[in-house]
């Protein structure tokens, strides 16, 4: 396709379309942005929360998928949980809150072995992934964490269902960088869910958010909870929260919050 083809952007479209005919295409524009977003530090995010949006200013023109792959894990370029900003403690809390962004944000997810446990060294093909570490605390609960993540993703179809459909993707929030916050809605045929985020340093309180109509909304995933390594205690019952108007939330440093909203007594489907 000729470089000033206003095809340029038909990787994904079928050959009889002018498309190159492949099932999907890498967005290493996603990936290139976000991981440079959280290497930087809470007083740089707050002028680079574009990073984290701009990938849907484009997302509808391919089938994508979110790509941390072999390149980002070898050639002196450090594992994703190394690249996080700060040091050793406070890289997990910003891992866990990346992962759930990127479950959040619509397209297929690609991620390389040994990310899964937080692994601290880049991938040499001549030895083992160093499975010794789940004995430490922060790695074995980072693991149990991504996998209550990937529980929820397979579990609501808000994560997968109709991702190419603009109508089921929504901003709640990327207007305030200056709080290094966003939020996200996504809805699937059976389910709606949305993810609010503090990508900053400190408690962000009163974070208002406002959902399209009143319903119920219920906590199902803190990347802030205890058992993940976080310091919130992790409720036993997850109470169904209703609202009229603007939800308000509080979030510790460097977290993520996920909930399943409903509309009246039925899901929500845009």
């Amino acid at each position: 396709i000729a470089e000033d083809s206003t095809d340029y952007n038909k990787v994904t479209a079928p050959v009889e379309y002018g498309g190159l005919g492949f099932d999907y295409k890498w967005d290493l524009g996603w990936m290139n942005d976000t991981l440079d977003y959280f290497k930087k530090s809470p007083a740089e995010r707050r002028q680079n929360l574009n990073k984290l949006t701009f990938s849907m200013m484009y997302f509808w023109r391919e089938h994508y998928i979110l790509p941390f792959s072999h390149d980002e894990n070898v050639h002196g370029k450090a594992t994703i949980l190394q690249k996080m900003y700060g040091d050793y403690a406070i890289k997990f809390p910003q891992g866990r809150a990346l992962y759930l962004y990127m479950a959040v944000h619509p397209g297929k997810k690609l991620d390389f072995m040994g990310n899964e446990f937080g692994q601290l060294r880049e991938y040499d093909e001549s030895r083992p992934q160093d499975w010794e570490i789940l004995r430490y605390p922060n790695h074995d609960a980072f693991a149990h964490f991504r996998r209550a993540l990937n529980g929820i993703y397979l579990q609501y179809d808000a994560f997968w269902c109709g991702e190419l459909n603009p109508e089921r993707f929504c901003w709640l929030d990327c207007d305030h960088p200056e709080k290094n916050a966003c939020a996200i809605l996504r809805c699937g045929r059976q389910s709606v869910v949305f993810a609010a985020f503090n990508f900053g340093d400190e408690v962000l309180e009163g974070y208002e958010l406002t959902l399209p109509a009143a319903g119920h909304y219920t906590l199902i995933l803190d990347t802030d909870w205890q058992p993940w390594g976080g310091s919130t205690p992790r409720p036993g019952v997850l109470p169904a929260l209703r609202t009229g108007g603007p939800v308000r939330l509080t979030h510790p440093p460097f977290s993520g919050q996920l909930y399943l909203w409903q509309e009246g007594n039925r899901y929500n489907a845009l």
